[in-house]
């Protein structure tokens, strides 16, 4: 019996042991290879890609469009699992691969209508255009890679297949993007609660939605902060007590040549995205007769985010600019389907749509659309009002123009070049750092901005009823803040509101308070002798003002 238990014993140890090796064999074979060579369907001149000491890949290529295909290859071949993850999130597709658990999910972001407006985008872009082409490259080289390439241990362990990807995904990876570091739907339940407790003398400021005492981006513009500065001590009251955080963040400074020590521009970008695993960013470098880029690119977008090459370097912080309005609609009481508007009642429009919930039947569910866009308590249960709560949202409102603005800056060889690019970001609202060879640095606060006629308060549920709530006029991005080479000599942003009076008020937004802007610019302020070495501390500086 003793002899028997032992054998047992020994053959389990071996079983585990063979168990384990194969495993460790498998996920060997998993892992990019970084030698050799690869044929790539599309690619008509030969592609040399070398990797550097921190596997980031260089790609020396004879044309654009070789070298945005061997990108795209080269990005699936380290990150399609986190591509497949981001391209289901906007398009109501995780319950498909990971159960009902994650059906509500499913059910708000299709409800907010990023893929509808993805398919939209689609059917009507401008497939002339050199954004365009060199975009389908990119997918050519990711597709090209699904087909042929390794599949990630995920996908073994959820049992689904691997998928070829379209526009569209892109797409709807901008608009999770653009939804992620918007706050308004968090923010505006929440002070129109607050009126309807404690009434109208608690709220009555909140339309400028500024802390007297904070500190203010500097920009070069036409009213000084000091002639337009009113009381807002409540909000400032309010904001302690507001159980939201502040959930984004970032820094970003450029300094001009006359505050270095040798006469040149630096530039220090830290967008504050927590570590992940995979990063959220992948590092790329491309040259080509044409173009040269070295780049960080988020999964399945063809153009990079921040960037330099040796003529100029950019990096981005957000703007916390407000773009999403809530509109109470008033249900007519003889039909249902039906709200008030004006003197009437208009219909709501809906679709279906449909969603694959993995080991369960497929749901079909129906969103109800008013002129104002989706309602969304149908599936935001924190909205919690009498009436159908519908939202206005700039990103989807607005024509997307994010692939071309991302290529435009990421291909400029110039600030004249550059500059055409951040009139074009529409949403999310988001601060353009820039800094060349040339000496030049320059801040936009790039998004499109808005105001209604009659000021209606843009942190409050507005009357969807009232006609008047919807006299939207967007302004001209030459009112938008910003700074070229300002007098100062040098620009920064850390997610604070601007000093800009646009339209006679301080624009609207989430802006964070003043404590890390404050201390940049005690730090930077004083010395005109800067280095790249001795920036690096303010990068790390965790110092109160």
């Amino acid at each position: 019996m003793f002899i028997m238990i032992k054998k047992i014993i020994k053959t389990l140890v071996f079983l585990v042991f063979l168990l384990g090796l194969s495993l460790a064999g498998y996920l060997y074979y998993l892992k990019p290879d970084y030698k050799g060579s690869a044929t790539v369907s599309g690619i008509k001149e030969a592609v040399k890609v070398y990797y550097d000491d921190y596997g980031v890949p260089h790609i020396y290529a004879q044309n654009d469009m070789d070298a945005m295909i061997a990108l795209g290859y080269l990005h699936a071949k380290e990150r399609l699992w986190q591509m497949e993850l981001v391209s289901r999130i906007a398009a109501g597709r995780l319950s498909e691969i990971f159960g009902k658990k994650l059906l509500e999910t499913d059910k708000f972001y299709l409800s907010l209508g990023i893929a509808k407006n993805a398919k939209k985008l689609v059917a009507n872009i401008d497939k002339s255009t050199p954004e365009y082409r060199q975009t389908m490259a990119y997918l050519k080289g990711v597709n090209t890679f699904v087909k042929k390439g390794k599949t990630p241990i995920e996908f073994k362990i959820l049992g689904i297949e691997k998928k070829t990807f379209k526009l569209e995904d892109i797409y709807n990876v901008f608009g999770y993007m653009a939804y992620g570091f918007a706050m308004g739907n968090q923010t505006d339940p929440l002070m129109s609660a607050i009126r309807a407790k404690l009434g109208d003398e608690y709220i009555k400021n909140l339309e400028l939605i500024i802390d007297p005492s904070t500190q203010l981006i500097k920009t070069q513009s036409h009213i000084s902060v000091k002639e337009a500065l009113t009381t807002a001590q409540l909000f400032s009251e309010l904001r302690e007590k507001t159980p939201f955080p502040a959930l984004v963040g970032s820094n970003a400074w450029v300094l001009g040549p006359e505050k270095t020590k040798n006469g040149k521009v630096i530039l220090v970008n830290d967008p504050h995205i927590g570590y992940s695993q995979p990063a959220v960013w992948y590092q790329a470098h491309i040259a080509t007769p044409t173009t040269e880029i070295y780049g960080f690119y988020l999964a399945l977008t063809p153009f990079p985010l921040l960037g330099h090459n040796h003529h100029i370097a950019y990096g981005l912080t957000m703007f916390e600019n407000d773009d999403i309005d809530l509109y109470e609609e008033k249900i007519n009481p003889d039909n249902p389907e039906e709200y008030k508007y004006g003197n009437g009642y208009k219909k709501f429009t809906s679709y279906e749509v449909t969603i694959p919930v993995k080991d369960t039947e497929t749901v079909h569910y129906t969103i109800r659309e008013s002129l104002h866009g989706p309602v969304i308590n149908d599936v935001v249960h924190t909205v919690k009002t009498p009436n159908p709560v519908s939202m206005y949202w700039v990103y989807t409102q607005r024509s997307n123009q994010l692939l071309k603005a991302t290529y435009t800056m990421s291909r400029a060889q110039t600030l004249q070049e550059f500059q055409q690019g951040p009139p074009l970001i529409h949403a999310p609202g988001l601060n353009v750092m820039y800094g060349d060879a040339d000496n030049n640095i320059a801040w936009w606060a790039s998004a499109h901005l808005f105001q209604r006629a009659n000021k209606a308060p843009t942190k409050l549920l507005l009357d969807g009823s009232n006609p008047e709530n919807d006299a939207i006029t967007y302004d001209d991005f030459s009112k938008n803040p910003q700074a070229v080479n300002p007098p100062w000599h040098y620009v920064y942003s850390c997610n604070n509101q601007p000093d800009s009076i646009v339209s006679g008020r301080y624009i609207p937004g989430y802006y964070i308070a003043q404590d890390r802007a404050k201390r940049v610019i005690e730090l930077i302020e004083p010395k005109d002798d800067w280095t790249l070495e001795n920036t690096k501390p303010i990068a790390a500086d965790n110092t109160s003002s």
